[in-house]
């Protein structure tokens, strides 16, 4: 009913301005041109002497409000805005705190391995500890990702927990809705959540089988509502499943048939995801609640977690019986006042004493990340990068291809993934001994505006052995950039990714 009387609301309020545009259009006009240059003066000024965020984001959003003084004021308001400047609710606040607090002071059961370099100095600069005590187990693509979620989400006898930035209405998306009805017809507590922009798709008809069986099911800051300026161009792009507090899963395959390489869109697509059982779980698990509390807004929202009885449930994860791998769960997002997850990542360039090698849908990075990239390889690290020979959006397919020869010229050797397929991996590899894996491309929009979540893997376990074997073949699926092909260029290309590369910062 809520949502109805939103849309009606919405419908009288466009009407209302059609009406008067169409009646006063030259008044109107007028008003609005000056209204626009007194907004794109303001935010200027807001730009210029409070906002934190780098140069190259202001200066674009700079040109947008003065070059478009309307549209550019009304792009800023709903998108532009310092995400730092979000007021959250008392319950919010107190129940995330406290979650956090109980979480980070459990003890938890680890074996008497040396810990890594890297993971004390992310601990230090993110306050998330490293876990040893799993098994972590890289699947590519979706024809090892889904039969394995299937497989776990089977077996669960007490809770499961999903999280996904995009859900599809379609023949996996329902298969493991029919599952999720099925546990929780038999008493497993089934908690559902996907991003309100992402998954703005999901119909009421779709999800409400679940709702009926007794799941839980939270849309993360829908749009669905006249406020949307406040989030919308702030997502939740974590993907993950905890299943009984054992089994884990994250990486960058979303719920759809595309993700089985089963659209016509794409031949394939070629994605990782992983695996984690052991005591890593929890830290999975603490990501989920902690956006799970944050929309819940209730008081008391973290005590079922926290208590004796939900530290026990949710949060008592056992060490895995055939392996000891160490696993570092980083997660963060545009509220945060630093970028843990990007910072986390340059780190973990830095770390590099031989090679750095990448994996991204989209290549767009921030000043400070490409200046990183750019010194590392001039340094004489052998640094490569695979992204799409064949995008799946136009603005961010162009959007990486300007940054093509910066790299060049840095000494980076710079890929891309088969010409009639999409690579949508997130991955980082450092000298074949550590790696990070997860939801984050190495852009903008994940270093800034969206929730984000990587695993840092250490010590050349057998999942590092994997992605290295994975980065060999897709590199051989690859097309590898020569300075003539750059030279090469029309200026109609040159000028897709100028203009894109222009943008980038608002993406």
């Amino acid at each position: 009913m809520q949502k109805l009387i939103q849309v009606i609301v919405m419908l009288v309020l466009f009407s209302l301005v059609g009406y008067f545009l169409y009646t006063w259009s030259g008044a109107i006009l007028a008003f609005a041109t000056i209204a626009g240059e007194i907004g794109a003066v303001i935010i200027a000024v807001r730009l210029l002497l409070w906002d934190q965020r780098n140069t190259s984001s202001k200066i674009a959003w700079l040109a947008a409000v003065f070059f478009l003084p309307v549209f550019g004021v009304i792009l800023y308001l709903f998108f532009g805005r310092n995400p730092q400047g979000r007021i959250f609710t008392a319950n919010q606040v107190r129940e995330k705190e406290k979650l956090i607090e109980a979480i980070h002071n459990l003890p938890i059961q680890q074996s008497e391995k040396k810990v890594p370099e890297l993971s004390q100095s992310l601990f230090s600069l993110t306050d998330i500890r490293p876990i040893n005590g799993n098994k972590v187990t890289i699947l590519t693509n979706g024809s090892e990702t889904f039969p394995a979620i299937l497989t776990a989400l089977r077996k669960a006898t007490d809770h499961i927990h999903i999280q996904y930035y995009i859900y599809r209405q379609d023949e996996i998306s329902t298969e493991i809705r029919d599952i999720l009805i099925e546990k929780a017809k038999a008493g497993v507590t089934v908690r559902f959540m996907y991003d309100g922009m992402g998954s703005a798709h999901l119909k009421d008809e779709f999800l409400e089988p679940l709702k009926q069986a007794g799941a839980k099911v939270h849309a993360y800051d829908p749009v669905r509502s006249i406020w949307i300026a406040r989030t919308a161009n702030l997502r939740n792009h974590r993907k993950m499943i905890i299943v009984d507090s054992e089994i884990g899963f994250t990486g960058g395959l979303n719920v759809g048939e595309e993700y089985r390489s089963n659209t016509p869109d794409f031949e394939v697509w070629r994605d990782t995801h992983m695996q984690i059982d052991g005591t890593g779980v929890i830290e999975l698990q603490e990501s989920f609640l902690f956006d799970w509390v944050y929309m819940e807004n209730r008081a008391g929202a973290a005590d079922e977690f926290i208590s004796e009885s939900g530290i026990a449930r949710y949060l008592n994860a056992k060490p895995a019986d055939v392996a000891d791998d160490w696993v570092q769960i980083v997660y963060g997002g545009p509220y945060d006042k630093e970028k843990w997850v990007r910072d986390s990542m340059l780190d973990l360039m830095d770390s590099a004493k031989r090679s750095v090698w990448i994996a991204s849908p989209y290549f767009v990075p921030d000043e400070e990340s490409l200046a990183v990239i750019r010194r590392i390889s001039m340094s004489g690290i052998d640094v490569r990068v695979i992204i799409p020979g064949k995008g799946d959006r136009g603005v961010s397919f162009h959007g990486s291809n300007a940054y093509i020869q910066t790299m060049i010229d840095a000494g980076a050797k710079m890929y891309s993934y088969r010409g009639d397929s999409f690579i949508h991996a997130k991955v980082m590899l450092v000298d074949g001994e550590r790696a990070a894996v997860g939801t984050a491309n190495f852009d903008i929009r994940s270093f800034r505006l969206n929730h984000e979540l990587m695993v840092f893997l250490y010590d050349r376990c057998d999942a590092i052995v994997q992605l290295e074997r994975d980065f060999n073949a897709d590199f051989l699926e690859s097309h590898l950039f020569t300075e003539a092909e750059m030279k090469a260029k029309s200026r109609t290309q040159r000028m897709k990714e100028t203009l894109a590369s222009l943008l980038s910062p608002l993406l």
